[in-house]
Parts: C-alpha cells; sequence; structure tokens
C-alpha cells in the first residue's frame, strides 16, 4: 500500500529562523574561508545560541560560486550537525547539505547521482555518531525537499531518492520531478485528473 508524506520541514524549522539574531556584522564566508576559521566559528557557537542558529542559517542558504567555498560551506555545516544539540538546527543543516548536493547535479552532468547520494548520506551519519534524535531528523527536510517542487528533472528525482532508500532501506521509495497543474481554461467543467504524488513509498521488505 502506498503513502504521500506530507512537507513538514517548514513548519518545523521557522521558529529556529524567527528566534535567530541577526549577526550583520559577521562575515561567515570569511569566516570560514580557511580551517582554523571554521575552528574558530564552531567555538563561537559554544554558550552562544544566537550565533549558532545565525551560522545555521546562513550556510542553509549559502550558495558560493566558487568550488573551494562550497566545500569550506559543507566542512563547517557537516561539523556544526556534529556538535549542536538543537534539533531544529538539525533539520535545517541536513536541508542545506541536501539542497547544495542538489546543485551540484544540476550544475556537473558527470555527477553520478546515486553515488553522490551514498557520500552525502555516509558523511551525514558520522556526523551524528548515532544519535538517535538526530538520526529521526535526517528524513524530514528530504520528505519537504520531494514535495515543495526542487526536483523539477530526473537526475535531481534519482539523487533524492537514493538518499531516502539509504535512510530506509525496508522501504522502496519513488520520488517523480515535480511538475506543475496546468490550468483550467474560463468556463471549463471537467476537473483536472488528481496529481501524482511526488514522494510516494511503494513497498515494504520484511
Amino acid at each position: 500500500m502506498s503513502r504521500v508524506l506530507l512537507p513538514v520541514w517548514s513548519a518545523l524549522f521557522c521558529a529556529a529562523v524567527v528566534s535567530a539574531e541577526t549577526n550583520t556584522n559577521v562575515d561567515f564566508a570569511e569566516l570560514i574561508s580557511t580551517p582554523a576559521g571554521i575552528q574558530r566559528a564552531l567555538e563561537r557557537c559554544d554558550g552562544n545560541p544566537a550565533f549558532e542558529i545565525a551560522l545555521a542559517n546562513w550556510l542553509e542558504m549559502a550558495q558560493p560560486p566558487v568550488l573551494e567555498d562550497r566545500r569550506a560551506v559543507r566542512e563547517t555545516s557537516l561539523r556544526l550537525l556534529e556538535d549542536t544539540t538543537n534539533v531544529q538546527l538539525v533539520f535545517g543543516l541536513v536541508d542545506g547539505l541536501l539542497r547544495h548536493a542538489l546543485e551540484d547535479v544540476k550544475r556537473d552532468q558527470t555527477i553520478v547521482t546515486e553515488l553522490l547520494a551514498r557520500v552525502l548520506y555516509t558523511d551525514i551519519r558520522k556526523a551524528i555518531k548515532g544519535k538517535t534524535y538526530k538520526a529521526k531528523a535526517i528524513p524530514v527536510p528530504v520528505w519537504g525537499i520531494a514535495e515543495d517542487g526542487t526536483v523539477t528533472d530526473e537526475r535531481l528525482a534519482r539523487f533524492l531518492q537514493s538518499f531516502l532508500n539509504l535512510i530506509e532501506p525496508g522501504v522502496s521509495y519513488i520520488v517523480r520531478p515535480y511538475e506543475r497543474t496546468p490550468m483550467l481554461s474560463a468556463g471549463a467543467v471537467a476537473s483536472p485528473p488528481a496529481a501524482w504524488p511526488p514522494l510516494q513509498s511503494v513497498s515494504s521488505r520484511r
């Protein structure tokens, strides 16, 4: 029996966004541009939840064009994912890591999507160090991305599908590219067919 997973990510994370102070004087890109800078940023998060939230928000939204800067964002995200005890920040950091990987898939057509999904999943699992509450948080942003219109082609769908199947190996997921339902012309009386859910679990293996 199939089931549709509702997007819940944005509602769960909005509290962290609202509560974060605006750190307008901090140049996060410059701060994490070196290994020593990444370490200083992580140390500054200790005992400073406003800074930690601001850094996590920036990491999620950052879109640096330079490869070295993207690597710095990824490394900092994984290390903050390891350090934080704020489950809302876990949602945001995983969301950012996934969205950055999807951008890499769009940017580089030579990337093997299934391999990238496995590498990212392995790195995230290492970062959470077996903490159950973090492990349970991982699927939430994945479901949201699968259903919010981000996945627009087959390569992106394959990446996200591969990632989901690694999270829940007992379930076989299908992720389909988002298709906007065309509007009916004025005066039309027929109803459009029900949309095929972009994310479904199609079978359980016992």
